[in-house]
């Protein structure tokens, strides 16, 4: 494997841990999983969401454009780059279950690994299909994705 992409794999751990542990062990992230979860609610007990709305931007912004230099060190840039990826990553969100870190983290890899096995043994074309195919039916048995948020009684 090239330095490159190893590079590439410690920053995105890196940057998955640190989202995690902003979410799960600070005030800012409960502030901004509470949003996330039930924003009236949040509201009333005092969490300002249109700062916690700003923040989750800005950090959104941030990560995009960790991506996209990440994305730069792989190959040319262009006005196109990112449509290779945006069916992955909408099957990443959503398999792994909305708002839910581990969970896209784990099906980052298997959709990943997926994809890798398939393209090794078939096309490239083929094996996203196959994936895509995979995707539908694991959500057909299990609609909230990997990990579903609990609903409140």
């Amino acid at each position: 494997m090239p330095y490159i992409r190893l590079f590439i794999i410690a920053m995105v751990l890196a940057a998955v841990a640190l989202v995690w542990l902003y979410l799960v062990r600070t005030a800012a992230g409960r502030r901004t999983r509470a949003t996330m979860q039930n924003r009236e609610v949040a509201a009333a007990l005092g969490v300002r969401t249109p700062r916690v709305d700003m923040l989750t931007f800005g950090l959104g912004s941030g990560l995009a454009g960790l991506a996209g230099c990440a994305l730069a060190l792989l190959g040319p840039i262009g006005p196109s780059l990112g449509t290779y990826y945006i069916v992955d990553s909408f099957l990443v969100v959503i398999l792994g279950g909305i708002g839910q870190v581990v969970g896209t983290a784990i099906a980052a890899l298997a959709i990943g690994g997926a994809n890798a096995l398939l393209e090794f043994q078939l096309s490239a074309s083929v094996a996203k299909v196959l994936v895509f195919a995979l995707v539908i039916a694991f959500l057909q048995w299990r609609p909230a994705g990997i990990i579903a948020r609990r609903a409140a009684r």
